[in-house]
């Protein structure tokens, strides 16, 4: 509460006098931007208007003066939201003050680049260094000042004087170009570099700082650059937001075309002209930049410097196997070669014997190859579309060798020029070789594949006479004898502790088996194993009625066999089944819940435990328990439960009698409280429990439910006791007779079945053929009178 007071004190003390101070007196340290309103940012933006100075100048002082860069980042945002909805007067200053940008901010310059998603367009090179938000060119305010800047109208000059004699001076160039020092009055500076500046400001501070001069000086004067002035420059041209920019004076050619966004997508990269007083004074390639790194022609601007981007003459679209890929600008002398420099030269996949080239002519287009290296200087034309392919998929040496060899792979044809060669060199054979056939997989030259049968056996030991010469992209394929087979496995099912199937090995028992399968469960009849035999074809070509040889295998404690067969081997596809001992029985349980003395889950002592039992295992039933409400719910196969309907009053009155059903695991017995109401739902009008009384009738419950709805099927209602059973209204004659009602019970009135009504068309048809069909009898029966 007291840290709300105080930050509501202090934004009321802050706004009441923002207006009046001097932007450089506000605390920025312990300024918060999300703590002002947006008056309080507009009046600091006022503010920093009156005194000339960018949002950029803003930012540095308040860093300078303590704020982090998060709140300075969240103050420029404020500065940016304030400025993109103020209807700013069409005077010049304002209109050049609205063009202040942050560069961080790309909603703010709509940069009109190449759309890289449509796969028809390329992409302008150096479009990228001002489309990189993360790229801002803004000049760096730490570094010395130039010996050749030039001063001007706002400039902040620091004169410290140190020595025999001390003083400090800071001092701002007027409008009309000057400083004043007392005692010496005004010195004129506008237009002077800082170092001419500083012999002038040091030969008239001699005069009252005699230590200044002479053999023997004991005084001295530094001056340096302070705050900088804010110069107006002009972009004009192919810009993507042309207009008159605000800037620092240390601001680059670079500065302002960052802030005017770049060039526009015809305008030009290689000769963007400086303009001053009139006179083009430099010429700008940003090539120089983008390729080599070189800044020599990015100088500083002065105020109302104009810097003006023509289209662009020469332009072509490079495209395929090259590092960078887009539209190139070129001057009217370069080449080939000049434009693979600005991409960057050749890209690992390119062919670079030939280069494509498409060329626009008068009339229309034409294809030019260009061989390199020998015509790389061959001159290029606006519009020209140059392609680099890329090198084929195929290889000149290359053979491949598959299967059971140690090392399979592709390998060098001159270093394998033969079959027997290629295997020796891929390690040899390996033990599960087919020794019988090899393929050789050959290509011809109309590329179809032909096969070359290989006796492997004969090629090992006699490798002069069967060896043969291999060919470019020949493949060799050399099987194993586990290939050409189907695989064998053992299969394991029934009371062991990991059942499937097993790969078959060589001299397998059923006691491996087993072990594998991880013995017995404690169900498991391990007298009674069963082993199911594949019968194999015997040649004849008759149909046997057997289907399997069946086995029966006695296992004892420790995977111990019958003395008769101690050790029964295996054979690939045997099925073992492990059968379950018909006297091991799971503990089984049956829970009882509700009004009795001791509530849980009780175990299924025998097979003809039952309802009475259970009762009497949990203490029997308390004086507060509802015997005629007692329901059994029965588990299904797919999760979900049933009610069994009983009659408990008559299950105690007579144990082990016709009513004492059997319990099954899972049961649940519930045991309700005494039961006061009754329920009544479906097609009334106020479904609603009522309480049970006992002189109302069926029909006078549902009566106390507001009647049925007309949609009701009365005929159909009927009534679920608390005990699960079901009961309905049933009619003889002209009488009706309504079941019972308990304390507990459900009353029922469902819904009328929905019955298609027919349609005006449908009866008018039914109509038509019935009179038609009596039209043809009547017809009919006339005739055969008539006859």
């Amino acid at each position: 509460m007291i840290r709300t007071l105080a930050l509501l004190f202090f934004t009321i003390i802050f706004s009441f006098t923002l207006l009046a101070q001097d932007i450089s007196s506000i605390d920025f340290k312990n300024l918060k931007a999300d703590d002002l309103s947006d008056q309080q940012i507009q009046q600091i933006y006022e503010r920093a208007q009156t005194q000339g100075l960018s949002i950029q100048e803003v930012e540095a002082m308040a860093m300078a003066r303590g704020m982090s860069s998060v709140e300075v980042a969240k103050l420029r945002a404020r500065f940016l939201g304030l400025q993109s909805g103020i209807n700013a007067p069409s005077t010049e200053l304002n209109q050049s003050e609205d063009r202040l940008r942050d560069t961080d901010d790309d909603t703010l310059i709509q940069r009109d680049s190449t759309d890289l998603s449509d796969p028809n367009s390329n992409k302008i090179f150096g479009s990228d260094l001002f489309n990189n938000s993360r790229l801002t060119f803004e000049p760096s305010q730490n570094i010395p000042t130039p010996k050749n800047y030039v001063l001007g109208a706002g400039d902040e000059l620091i004169i410290d004087i140190y020595g025999a004699a001390q003083n400090n001076y800071a001092l701002t160039i007027s409008p009309e170009g000057t400083i004043y020092i007392p005692s010496i009055g005004p010195i004129a500076l506008s237009g002077l570099s800082i170092e001419e500046a500083s012999n002038v400001i040091k030969s008239r501070l001699s005069s009252i700082y005699s230590g200044l001069k002479g053999s023997k000086k004991d005084t001295y004067a530094q001056i340096s650059l302070g705050k900088v002035r804010t110069i107006k420059v002009h972009m004009v041209g192919n810009l993507q937001v042309p207009g008159t920019y605000s800037i620092s004076s240390l601001s680059t050619v670079f500065n302002a075309l960052y802030a005017a966004g770049g060039p526009s997508k015809n305008g030009t990269y290689r000769s963007i002209k400086v303009i001053r007083g009139g006179k083009v004074i430099q010429e700008v390639d940003l090539y120089d930049f983008l390729v080599d790194g070189n800044q020599t022609s990015n100088i500083v601007l002065q105020d109302q410097d104009i810097v003006k981007v023509d289209p662009y003459v020469y332009r072509v679209a490079l495209n395929g196997e090259t590092k960078r890929t887009g539209l190139f600008e070129t001057l009217p002398d370069e080449t080939f070669a000049d434009l693979l420099s600005f991409a960057g030269g050749f890209g690992q996949q390119a062919y670079t014997q030939r280069i494509k080239i498409r060329r626009n002519t008068p009339t229309e287009r034409s294809i030019i190859e260009l061989e390199y290296p020998n015509e790389a200087d061959t001159p290029l034309k606006t519009g020209d579309q140059v392609t680099v392919g890329e090198i084929l998929e195929r290889y000149s040496n290359r053979v491949e060798i598959q299967g059971a060899v140690y090392r399979e792979g592709e390998y060098q044809l001159e270093e394998n020029p033969t079959l027997y060669t290629l295997i020796q060199n891929a390690d040899g054979l390996m033990g599960d070789a087919y020794m019988e056939r090899a393929i050789v997989y050959r290509t011809r030259n109309d590329l179809t594949v032909e096969s070359i049968p290989v006796n492997l056996s004969k090629l090992m030991n006699e490798p002069e006479a069967y060896d043969i010469d291999l060919q470019k992209d020949d493949i060799v394929n050399i099987a194993s004898i586990f290939d050409l087979r189907e695989e064998e496995t053992i299969t394991i099912s029934g009371e062991v502790n990991e059942t499937g199937t097993f790969p078959f090995i060589k001299n397998m028992t059923l006691k491996d088996l087993i072990f594998q399968a991880k013995g017995f469960t404690e169900g498991a009849a391990n007298y009674n194993i069963e082993v199911a035999r594949r019968i194999l074809d015997d040649g004849s070509g008759q149909v046997r009625n057997e289907l399997a040889e069946i086995f029966i295998i006695e296992v004892r404690e420790g995977l111990i066999l019958s003395s008769s067969n101690p050790e029964f081997s295996l054979q690939p596809y045997d099925q073992v089944f492990v059968r379950s001992s018909p006297t091991y029985v799971k503990q089984q349980s049956a829970t009882i819940l509700g009004e009795v003395v001791f509530p849980g889950s009780y175990a299924l002592k025998n097979r003809e435990y039952r309802v009475s039992d259970l009762i009497e295992s949990s203490g029997g039933i308390t004086e507060f328990g509802y015997i005629p409400g007692a329901t059994l719910n029965r588990p299904r196969v797919n999760d979900s439960t049933s009610v069994v309907a009983i009659r408990l009053e008559e299950i105690l009155a007579n144990p082990d009698g016709e009513q004492d059903l059997l319990l099954q695991p899972g049961d649940i017995l519930r045991i309700p409280k005494k039961l006061e109401t009754v329920l009544v739902d479906g097609e009334v009008l106020f479904p609603s429990n009522i309480r049970f009384d006992d002189n109302k009738s069926f029909r006078s419950y549902i009566n106390s439910a507001g009647g049925v709805s007309d949609s009701a099927n009365t005929k159909k209602s009927y009534i679920v006791y608390a005990n699960g059973e079901v009961k309905r209204m049933r009619k003889f004659l002209f009488f009706k007779k309504y079941p019972n009602v308990e304390p507990g019970s459900k009353i029922i009135v469902p819904k009328k079945p929905v019955v298609d009504k027919m349609t005006t068309g449908e009866r008018v048809a039914i109509y038509s053929t019935i009179v038609s069909l009596a039209a043809i009898v009547t017809n009919t029966i006339f005739q055969i009178r008539r006859n």
